[in-house]
């Protein structure tokens, strides 16, 4: 959980606004929903409607979980005026409401700012133990030893100890031929 002290919210205004701090230029969407739900539990907020509701992380199965939506609930959220053209981000699912419950922007314009939007439109998103088991492969693979065998027209990458194999391609030309040279394609044996 990621408590933002750059994060403050006038709760005075209709929709509410949501500011990040300069020289913050970016926002993760978990991040947003943990630090409204704690500036909510203050004391001076306490008389205030929601202001934040989230859906996802539902599991789908060994590997998956649905991707995080945060909904604001009559807020938007706005990066601090600057004085020069910037570009902040915002990474994951925002939705927004407005009081009457209708979909509205989760997005305040700001001066001298613009919003890139890193959505999550997959559905699903890997839990850490397989993306650390993709990385861990992938590294082994990147620091390992690659040869290409020239009687079997094969390459070969091998772990980091550059001793143990972890897959093997045939390699072939454009016509399908097995080649070593002009190689147009890698086929796992």
């Amino acid at each position: 959980m990621t408590i933002r002290s750059d994060i403050t919210v006038d709760w005075s205004q209709s929709p509410r606004i949501i500011e990040v701090a300069a020289p913050s230029t970016s926002l993760i969407v978990q991040d947003l929903y943990d630090t409204l739900r704690s500036l909510a539990d203050d004391p001076a907020a306490m008389d205030d409607d929601e202001i934040v509701d989230a859906g996802g992380k539902e599991y789908l199965d060994a590997t998956r979980n649905v991707v995080i939506t945060v909904m604001l609930k009559n807020a938007k959220v706005k990066f601090e005026d600057r004085v020069a053209w910037i570009t902040c981000t915002i990474t994951g699912n925002l939705v927004a409401l407005d009081a009457n419950e209708q979909p509205m922007s989760p997005i305040e314009p700001a001066a001298y700012v613009a919003i890139d939007r890193a959505l999550d439109s997959s559905g699903a998103v890997m839990n850490l133990a397989t993306m650390e088991t993709a990385l861990a492969f992938i590294k082994q693979i990147e620091q390992g030893r690659w040869k290409i065998d020239p009687v079997t027209k094969q390459m070969t990458f091998f772990c980091i100890d550059k001793i143990t194999p972890m897959i093997t391609f045939n390699l072939k030309n454009a016509s399908g031929n097995p080649t070593t040279t002009d190689v147009f394609e890698r086929i796992p044996v």
